[in-house]
């Protein structure tokens, strides 16, 4: 059927799945139905700038926010290594957050200027739909008395339903708790900064209408220092725990209307009975149960014990009752002396990050039929190491939507490994990210040449045991991940490499770069008025229209942003 055909209002429902950028690429100027279409009628624009070209992103800020401002409903920005200053290049549009009238969800990643963030969440307080706040990545620095006025600046937006904030200061062993209570939060995810019972108090106290908690919970304490009022309100927990099991079953049996527990945990384990008698004491409402346990020691006899921990979840509770099943690895450190390990999780699998199977002996499950596929679609980083090829618990996993992946080498039989790695990367259609750890020189050189994928865009190349040099640059640019890449992150002999990269590789839209003769030392402030040396003498050698910065958290990262 010819889209052109369709009604109106057809094609404005379909304008809904459509990102700005996209939009406006299609449509805009096509012909006046869909000029009209587009700045008259549509409503809900998202404007979604993260991946994006700095062309792109100037070209839209310049000539087609201003016309929508007041239906744009939801907006990201990055700072990360794709999109450095992005939120500053934004800014300096002149655009004031209050003129985003019917804006509904905004969120920031990679921020590093306190003064930024604040007048930011300031701003939002003039956003009258404002029910989505994120903010992720971002190492700010900042003294107790100032994040305790942040979160009492977000406490205090009245319609704010979502809130999501990931590594927003240094210090993670802060926990900022709001004195502001807020009467509109129902989720609510704070994670890397830890929280213990004390603060979880305070924090429900100030957000007593919360239905979903996720955070990192850490108690170094065998006995209950403190008490936890009842939490009715919570019916979703996704924690992170590091404690002991007396604190966990004091947390647990204070939130009885609990439907959905998510927890990742390391060191202890909670057997099949154990989890039995704590969810029919105190979890009497819980219908979906998620755990990840890692790394536990069992002693001596491997074997025995793995199929005796795992013999505890075939039970009737969990087999017959709740359909709940679970997957466990045994795991052999062989030096000094032989000693083994358990990870054991649930089914589906549905983190983001699969265990590590190095040494893995043995894979076992609670499901009727234990040679099954284990499907992992919530998996986006995968970490693989060159052991890894080997075992063959991983042939029987399948990652469908790895979007990361980590390689650490080197292989021993290359030719092995290169068909192997090929296979690993055809599979991976979703794959975005390519990372690579400690790969020698034998193997770097033809692993560079040889292995192609149709979707990686993103290489990180500062962990590959290799300071390029001017003949490894220009290789690594005619190579033909090289030719694709949009993000690059490396480390390179000296300054005049990073004009070659800049040169060489049309498709390069952003370099993270560390040059061995940077003469920045930790010592130098980013805030003096003392010239970066390097940054100076890069601006002078590139267009203007390059970014380039020094990374206030990551001093020896120079980062551009150049096409």
């Amino acid at each position: 059927m010819n889209f052109e055909l369709l009604p109106n209002e057809i094609i404005l429902d379909s304008f809904e799945y459509l990102s700005f950028i996209h939009l406006y690429q299609s449509f805009f100027a096509l012909n006046s139905r869909f000029n009209k279409l587009l700045c008259q009628q549509f409503q809900k624009f998202h404007l979604d700038l993260r991946l994006t070209s700095k062309t792109n992103f100037h070209r839209v800020c310049q000539n087609y926010v201003l016309p929508v401002i007041d239906r744009i409903i939801s907006l990201y920005l990055s700072n990360d290594d794709n999109t450095p200053q992005q939120i500053e290049h934004f800014r300096s549009h002149n655009y004031q957050l209050r003129q985003f009238i019917r804006l509904k969800s905004i969120s920031l990643s990679c921020l590093r200027s306190q003064r930024t963030l604040n007048q930011i969440i300031v701003e939002c307080s003039y956003l009258p739909c404002l029910t989505h706040l994120t903010l992720t990545d971002s190492h700010v620095s900042m003294s107790e008395n100032d994040a305790q006025r942040l979160f009492d600046h977000i406490w205090s937006l009245s319609k704010l339903t979502y809130c999501y904030l990931d590594n927003c200061f240094v210090d993670e062993n802060y926990f900022p708790n709001p004195t502001v209570i807020s009467t509109s939060l129902r989720h609510l995810n704070i994670r890397n900064m830890t929280c213990s019972l004390s603060t979880l108090t305070r924090l429900c106290q100030c957000t007593p209408y919360l239905k979903y908690l996720s955070i990192m919970f850490y108690d170094d304490s065998d006995q209950l220092n403190s008490s936890l009022l009842p939490i009715l309100s919570i019916t979703r927990l996704n924690i992170c725990f590091e404690s002991s099991i007396i604190i966990l079953q004091h947390l647990l049996q204070n939130m009885p209307n609990l439907y959905h527990l998510t927890i990742e945990t390391y060191n202890f384990l909670l057997n099949g009975n154990q989890w039995k008698e704590m969810i029919n004491k105190y979890l009497l409402k819980l219908k979906i149960l998620q755990f990840k346990i890692s790394s536990v020691a069992i002693g001596e006899y491997g074997e025995i014990q793995f199929n005796e921990i795992l013999d505890l979840f075939r039970t009737k509770f969990w087999i017959d009752e709740h359909q709940w099943f679970v997957q466990c690895h045994l795991l052999c450190q062989y030096i000094p002396d032989t000693r083994y390990y358990i990870n054991i999780f649930t089914l589906p699998y549905t983190f983001k990050d699969f265990p590590d199977v190095t040494n893995c002996i043995l894979s076992r499950s609670t499901r009727p039929y234990d040679n099954e596929y284990l499907t992992c679609d919530r998996v986006i980083n995968l970490h693989y190491k060159s052991s890894h090829f080997t075992v063959s618990i991983l042939s029987h996993v399948r990652f469908c939507n790895i979007q990361s992946l980590s390689l650490s080498l080197p292989f021993h039989d290359l030719f092995l490994s290169v068909s192997q790695l090929q296979l690993l990367l055809d599979r991976a259609v979703r794959l975005h990210s390519l990372r690579c750890f400690h790969w020698s020189l034998s193997n770097r050189q033809l692993l560079l040449m040889e292995i192609t994928s149709i979707s990686v865009r993103r290489l990180d190349l500062q962990d590959y045991n290799c300071d390029f040099d001017e003949e490894q640059c220009i290789q690594l640019s005619h190579s033909p991940l090289g030719i694709q890449c949009e993000t690059l992150l490396i480390t390179v002999k000296n300054r005049t490499n990073i004009l070659k990269l800049v040169n060489n590789m049309s498709n390069l839209q952003a370099l993270n770069v560390q040059c061995l003769d940077d003469n920045w030392t930790d010592e130098n402030d980013l805030t003096s008025s003392i010239d970066d040396e390097l940054v100076e003498w890069l601006r002078q050698q590139l267009p203007s229209t390059c970014t380039i910065m020094r990374d206030t958290f990551h001093v020896h990262d120079i980062r551009l942003w150049i096409r």
